[in-house]
This record gives C-alpha cells, sequence and structure tokens, in this order.
C-alpha cells in the first residue's frame, strides 16, 4: 500500500510540474515573454529556461526524496504520557518538550527526522495543488477565456490570490499530517 501510494503522489507531482513547465513555456517562448515572467527566479535573478528547469529538478529530487523518507522511513516518536492536545503533541515532536508549539514556525527544530519527513509530504503535496494552479492561471490568461478576464478585474492582482492559496494549502496539509499524527499517538495510549 505505502509502494502504491508513494508511487502515485510521485506521479501526480511529476505530471503537475510537467503541466506547469508547459503552461509557462506558452509564454516563456514568445517574443518578449520572459519579461512578463513572475518567477522570481526569472523576475529577480535573471534565470533563463535552463535555469529554471536546473532549479526546479534539483527542488524536485529534493522534494521527492523527503517524499520518500517520510513514505518508508519515518515513525512517529513515541511519548512517554500521553500528550492532552495537538500543540503540546507537535510542540514535543519537534522540540522533545512542551511549550514550544509556536517556535515551529520560526526556530530550527531539534527533531531533524520530523521536519524532513513533514517537509516532504506537506511541500509534494502543496505543489501538486499550486502546480495545477499555476497552470490553469497560464493557461486561462494565454488562451485569454474571458471569465479568467472578469476574475483578473475583478481581483486586479490574481497571483496575490494563487500565492494565498499555496500558502493556505501547505497550512492545510501540515495541520492535516499534525491532526493525524496525533490522532494515532492519542489512540494506541488511549488503550
Amino acid at each position: 500500500m505505502k509502494k502504491l501510494k508513494f508511487t502515485l503522489l510521485i506521479s501526480l507531482f511529476l505530471f503537475a510540474r510537467g503541466c506547469d513547465f508547459y503552461s509557462t513555456s506558452l509564454w516563456f517562448f514568445q517574443p518578449n515573454g520572459q519579461e512578463g515572467e513572475m518567477n522570481p527566479l526569472t523576475s529577480i535573478l535573471g534565470f533563463g529556461w535552463t535555469g529554471l528547469v536546473t532549479v526546479n529538478l534539483i527542488l524536485a529530487g529534493i522534494i521527492i526524496y523527503a517524499f520518500y523518507y517520510y513514505t518508508f522511513r519515518y515513525k512517529t516518536k513515541q511519548f512517554n504520557e500521553k500528550p492532552n492536545e495537538l500543540k503540546e503533541f507537535v510542540s514535543e515532536l519537534y522540540f522533545n518538550e512542551k511549550g514550544h508549539f509556536y517556535q515551529v514556525f520560526y526556530k530550527s527544530p531539534k527533531n531533524k527526522n520530523v521536519f524532513l519527513a513533514h517537509f516532504g509530504y506537506v511541500l509534494l503535496c502543496t505543489i501538486i495543488f499550486g502546480s495545477f494552479l499555476a497552470t490553469i492561471h497560464n493557461l486561462c490568461q494565454f488562451y485569454q477565456v474571458s471569465a479568467y478576464g472578469h476574475f483578473r478585474e475583478l481581483v486586479k492582482r490574481p497571483l496575490y490570490v494563487i500565492y494565498g492559496l499555496i500558502f493556505l494549502s501547505g497550512m492545510f496539509f501540515l495541520f492535516r499530517q499534525w491532526r493525524r499524527e496525533y490522532r494515532a499517538v492519542v489512540t494506541v495510549k488511549g488503550k
């Protein structure tokens, strides 16, 4: 079952990234198409197509490795006493002691293997979602879909909406993973 889930999610990840690259290439190879590219690698750092592909291959390799670690190597930490709430569970999971929940968002955790595993799962799911959003945005914009044009007029900056949705999806997948592991620990300890 783990191999099937791993294979399906990695295939979906690669397909989603391929869709995003295809939709980006529609713009990228137009005359002066690189000027309108909003990817920070291009707009800020000046990367061309080769640079974008190279960076994305490196990042995809890191994410696939982290997801492999999550799927086949990672085991949720065993607790001596059952955590009373999710924040307490997350704090102990990342920092080995209670009261550090909010540090998860700005401090490097003591348990690097937990971070690596969660990084793999959360980032993989978030990038799948984000890649499909970017693909829809690029295709609707390139083919001038009128409904999308109305949406763009309404929100003024559709990329803010897209990046906001990607950020929220990352938070969703992270909290979903925490809840799943917390329930498993509470259920085992409750017996």
